[in-house]
This record gives structure tokens, C-alpha cells and sequence, in this order.
């Protein structure tokens, strides 16, 4: 069962993943350069690589081909989950070294974020929350006998720039001499104190990625494809 799931997870990635993924994959690190920018825009068009890949496995009648492989409806809706979050991650690691250089940059010549919060563990804390309510209205669609992509897709990135830019504005707005100020530190102190969040959200993304593949998968199931 392992070895079905990982090899329809290659087939997913190499197969339904566009292009402007890779492009994706360099313009956030590269925005995160941007001074008093929304840092939840660098990481939002990668919503646009999940929702193509629906897309395209609507194109590629990929529900059809896969139902002709020795494996079950099950495997098959894990593979695409763990395909989207893994997705999803990868960007998240790839951008960590770029973001710390970008904020020791900002540091070095004393400039502050005025747009929003800065470059810090709690940040990607946002971004994970930001993913999983965005998967949890994507993902469950895409095994539905008549999906909307477009629509779910528009719905899944609007949700995620309304949770991650109301976080960003609350958290930027708190005194930085509050119990709560260290959210949006930058300190070696106030980094160590932001990594319960982030496991927080690690802990709320794997769940809201749980609840899409139950979903996704009684949908499967019922849509006789």
C-alpha cells in the first residue's frame, strides 16, 4: 500500500504539476527581498499550482487512468493529498534561507516592514494556516464527478489571502511590549518563543489536510468516475 501511494505521488508530481510551479518556487523567495511588501503575497501563487493541478488531471482524465491501475480509490486520494502538502512544504523550506538573509538584510540597514509583519517563524506559522484552509476548499472538490475548478480555486485563494492578511494586521498591530509583541520579533528570543506557534500550525494543517482527505475521499467514493 505504501509503495501504490508513493508511486501515484510521482505520478501526480510529474505528471499534474505545471510549469509555473518552478516559477513560483523563485519568485517568492525573490519577493520576500521586497521592503514593506505583504509577506503573505510571496507564497499565494503557489494556490495557483494546486488548483492547476486539478486542472489538469481533469484534462488528462487522470481519475479515469488511475481507476485502471491495481489500486484502490483510498491510495489514490492519500497520493494527491500528500502531493499538495508536499508541494506546499517544499516551498515553505525552500524559502527559509532566503528569508533569513532577506530580514538580516532589512536589519542591517534599519528598515521595518510598514506593510505587515516581519520575516520570522511566526510568519510561516500563518502561511501553514493560510495552506490548509485553502486545501480544505480545494482538495475535497477535485474528486467530485462534476468539479468546479475555477470556482473552488478562486474561493480556496481568496480564503487564503482574507486568513493570512487579517492574521498579518492583527499581529503587526500588537505592542511590541506585550506579552504578545514577540509574535512579531525577530530576536533570538522571540524566534525560540514563536516555534510553539509554528508547531501550533503544523499541528492545524496536518488536521485541516486530514479533513480534506476524509472528505475528498466519501466524494470519490460516491462520484462512480
Amino acid at each position: 500500500m505504501k509503495n501504490n501511494v508513493f508511486n501515484l505521488m510521482l505520478k501526480d508530481l510529474r505528471l499534474l504539476l505545471h510549469p509555473s510551479t518552478f516559477v513560483f518556487f523563485v519568485l517568492a523567495p525573490a519577493l520576500l527581498f521586497i521592503p514593506s511588501y505583504p509577506r503573505p503575497i510571496s507564497f499565494f501563487y503557489l494556490i495557483v499550482s494546486v488548483m492547476n493541478m486539478f486542472t489538469l488531471a481533469v484534462q488528462y482524465k487522470d481519475h479515469e487512468f488511475t481507476g485502471l491501475l491495481p489500486v484502490t480509490k483510498k491510495e489514490a486520494v492519500q497520493a494527491r493529498v500528500l502531493s499538495v502538502c508536499f508541494t506546499e512544504l517544499a516551498l515553505l523550506i525552500v524559502t527559509v534561507p532566503f528569508a533569513f538573509l532577506a530580514e538580516r538584510m532589512f536589519i542591517k540597514n534599519g528598515i521595518a516592514n510598514a506593510a505587515g509583519m516581519e520575516i520570522n517563524v511566526t510568519l510561516y506559522a500563518l502561511m501553514l494556516l493560510g495552506y490548509a484552509v485553502a486545501n480544505l476548499i480545494l482538495i475535497p472538490g477535485g474528486f467530485r464527478k462534476h468539479f468546479k475548478v475555477i470556482v473552488r480555486g478562486l474561493v480556496a485563494m481568496l480564503a487564503f489571502m482574507l486568513v493570512t492578511l487579517a492574521l498579518e494586521a492583527v499581529i503587526s498591530s500588537v505592542d511590541p511590549a506585550s506579552p504578545l509583541g514577540f509574535l512579531n520579533g525577530i530576536s533570538g528570543a522571540d524566534i525560540l518563543k514563536q516555534l510553539p506557534v509554528l508547531a501550533a500550525a503544523l499541528v492545524i494543517y496536518a488536521g485541516f489536510n486530514c479533513i480534506a482527505y476524509r472528505i475528498a475521499y466519501g466524494s470519490y467514493e460516491n462520484a462512480e468516475i
